[in-house]
């Protein structure tokens, strides 16, 4: 395996990395949907979307108290849930009742400051053993 120079060349904005590590992350672990996110107020925007398992894009807004992440970054669940049902806050939460939600992974971007600016996360609706993961 050989890399090119440009391989290495760090990104020149954040759009182009996030969408280099999306991509990545997809390919690495075939969850269904990996989403760069942040928060504003009740707000859960989707700053970028990799994956064809949902219907989720880039620019959507969502219920920020309605997803799984806002329970993580406030400890009511793991960052990792192969099994989401088995854990009983992402069982109850309203995202898990709208969408199927077998897997979740999760975690928090802090801004300088160490405010929360948003999640990295992943879902899919299968989980591990329902996929080729």
């Amino acid at each position: 395996m050989t890399n090119n120079l440009a391989d290495f060349l760090p990104y020149t904005d954040f759009h182009t990395a996030c969408q280099a590590v999306l991509a990545h992350l997809s390919e690495r672990t075939g969850l269904g949907l990996w989403m760069m996110t942040r928060t504003e107020g009740e707000d859960w925007i989707v700053l970028q979307a990799e994956g064809d398992r949902y219907t989720v894009a880039g620019g959507d807004v969502l219920h920020w108290t309605d997803s799984f992440c806002s329970l993580m970054v406030v400890g009511k669940g793991p960052q990792v849930a192969p099994q989401a049902d088995e854990v009983p806050a992402y069982r109850e939460a309203p995202i898990g009742l709208q969408v199927p939600i077998g897997a979740y992974v999760g975690v928090p971007v802090l801004r300088d400051d160490g405010e929360l600016f948003g999640t990295l996360c992943a879902i899919d609706p299968d989980g591990p053993a329902g996929g080729t993961h």
